[in-house]
């Protein structure tokens, strides 16, 4: 396949409002000549179409499907700002398990149909124009595209962004429940074209879990040429003093991400703003736990980026921070999208001395490791970097733009997608 005669579809179980990936995918691909859709879920106050730098985006409403059918949620934390993600489960009654295990079977039930409907709507609404990939951006798409794809014919690609079933509340499920689902992404996967991830890691265990090959197309920086000197653009918004110094954390605010102890690390470094770019679950309680610190003056949030303004908000800092806590597997092995963004725009990261992070940042030499779980450890790794001299500073901010051009780089993903794409010839 050309790829100036791909028509590639991206299915997104978002609205498509902070989704940094599938709008790195959707300019990249249109950028190669796709024709490229992005159908994400409606949701108020967005339009249903929208035509936006050479592709176009469709917004189409999840069925209800059975609406009526109880279902039990994920299971909840007994701990935690936000009580969804802690390391372990409530406890329940016997009543309650049998419950839960009724509610989840309706619940699987409902999702199959839903599915089928979801997959209708969104081929009424792309019309009667064929498609060659049906791209899922996630789990919850992939039933939705190998449905599309039976209707429609192309291709299915998995772009598996996670280990879902390692993550979050899919972790505390009862391991009967898990395991159902682990055997249902795997069908799913065997069944698509092609699958794709986003570090090594993460490639090694799909491949055992999945019993597919994996082509990694990292979360890497689009090209971007940071100013020197960096602008202060936090502290013109924050009326910051001059001397102080940013440190920022950028993403989603969710449990286990770190931020409440970052937040405490902030009281150790008296000359130090953290801002909190990002909307979650978490916001809500994570900033009322921050607002009864006793330096909650210099703890600052703010609303989502929009992905193409993440890269000048984020060379406007002097340290990125991302100590995500070792919660579940998923988290072990992660590298989030903010640190590729911190390096591409040169400035330097605190990260979470795990399996993920800790490769990408030895080898680089892009930033400091950390223990996660501790205040104390995060305020020393930013002072590390905050007290480093100019030609550290220097070599820091050379080490991030080196990998941001290298290996790391957004455009060296997309060509092994493109190439992955012809393969299907």
């Amino acid at each position: 396949m050309s790829p100036t005669s791909l028509r590639v579809v991206l299915l997104l179980n978002n609205a498509y409002t902070a989704d940094s990936r599938s709008w790195k995918l959707a300019n990249s691909l249109s950028a190669a000549g796709c024709r490229v859709t992005v159908v994400a879920r409606a949701a108020e106050g967005l339009p249903s179409r929208e035509e936006r730098d050479g592709y176009r985006i469709v917004r189409v409403a999840q069925p209800r499907t059975l609406a009526w059918l109880p279902a039990p949620g994920l299971p909840r934390a007994m701990a935690g700002a936000d009580g969804v993600a802690g390391s372990a489960p409530a406890r329940r009654s016997p009543g309650d398990r049998v419950r839960d295990s009724v509610g989840r079977g309706a619940q699987a039930g409902r999702y199959v149909l839903r599915t089928r409907a979801w997959a209708g709507a969104i081929a009424a609404v792309l019309g009667d124009e064929p498609v060659d990939i049906w791209q899922s951006e996630g789990l919850i798409t992939l039933p939705v595209a190998n449905t599309l794809r039976a209707k429609r014919g192309g291709r299915v690609m998995y772009d598996s962004r996670d280990i879902h079933l390692q993550s979050a509340r899919f972790a505390l499920l009862p391991a009967f429940w898990r395991d159902l689902l682990q055997r249902w992404e795997r069908t799913g996967a065997r069944a698509a074209d092609a699958v794709v991830t986003v570090n090594k890691p993460y490639a090694a265990y799909l491949e055992r879990s999945l019993g597919r090959p994996m082509t990694i197309v990292f979360n890497g920086p689009v090209a971007y040429a940071p100013p020197d000197p960096p602008e202060h653009r936090f502290h013109a918004l924050l009326g910051l003093p001059a001397e102080a110094k940013v440190v920022l954390m950028l993403g989603a605010v969710v449990a286990h991400r770190g931020t409440e102890q970052t937040a405490a690390a902030i009281a150790r470094l008296p000359d130090v703003h953290l801002v909190v770019i990002g909307e979650g679950i978490a916001k809500p309680a994570i900033m009322a736990q921050a607002a009864a610190l006793p330096h909650a003056d210099r703890i600052h949030f703010l609303p989502s980026s929009p992905p193409d303004e993440i890269a000048v908000w984020t060379a406007s800092a002097d340290v990125s921070v991302m100590p995500v806590q070792p919660s579940t597997l998923n988290h072990r092995l992660s590298t989030p999208t903010r640190l590729f963004d911190a390096m591409g725009a040169g400035v330097p990261v605190v990260a979470s001395d795990l399996p993920g992070m800790a490769e990408i940042v030895r080898e680089t030499g892009i930033g400091v490791l950390v223990d996660p779980t501790s205040p104390d450890a995060i305020a020393a790794g930013i002072r590390e970097i905050l007290d480093a001299p100019p030609d550290r500073l220097a070599a820091y901010r050379a080490a991030c733009l080196a990998a941001a051009a290298g290996p790391y780089a957004w455009e060296r993903g997309v060509e092994r997608l493109l190439a992955l794409y012809r393969s299907f010839d």
